[in-house]
């Protein structure tokens, strides 16, 4: 019962359980350490995964650890910026005679998808705003320098304020003592 959606993003990682769907509940295998790469949007996304396949008596259980790098524009300075980034897995695809509701299937040819669910696992926990490392400066608000907009030489007084300006002392004169 694979959706018609599904059908239309490229895999990743798939994996034939055939194997593992032949023996009984309990039996298990580790796959190897292998690497996927996608892009989300405008983010480019590098992992690699680590993941143990467990028989369940229902299909199997996917229990394992992704650990990636997002790569984008930082949302301050447009320059480039990355973030380390690190999510588990722990997913049970069923056999289609136990299907539920929203359920993860184990799709044609008893395959998963493996590096489908390592990048929906990492997509979860990726930064919605990635920052330069170590911080890149303020950006003015006013004349887009690297300076906070407090300190930009082309700000002016606004003239809505220039009525309480006049009741400030002059600078450098701290005026009389309060008290």
């Amino acid at each position: 019962m694979e959706s018609d959606s599904a059908a239309l993003v490229p895999h990743l990682y798939p994996v034939d359980l055939s194997p593992l769907l032949a023996e009984s509940s309990g039996g298990t295998f580790t796959l190897e350490l292998f690497t996927v790469e996608d892009r989300l949007g405008d983010e480019h996304f590098k992992a690699a995964v680590q993941v143990r396949i467990d028989r369940t008596n229902r299909g199997v259980r996917i229990v394992g650890t992704v650990r990636g790098i997002q790569e984008g524009a930082c949302g301050r300075c447009l320059a480039p910026a990355t973030a380390q980034l690190s999510a588990p897995i722990d997913e049970e695809a069923l056999e289609s005679r136990h299907a539920t509701e929203g359920a993860l299937l184990i799709g044609k040819g008893n395959s998963v998808d493996v590096g489908r669910l390592a990048m929906e696992a990492l997509d979860l926990t990726r930064r919605l705003v990635l920052l330069c490392t170590p911080p890149c400066p303020e950006r003015c608000g006013l004349c887009g320098a690297d300076h906070p907009a407090s300190a930009c030489p082309e700000r002016g007084l606004d003239p809505r304020l220039a009525g309480l300006a006049a009741l400030l002392p002059p600078e450098g004169d701290e005026g009389a003592p309060i008290g």
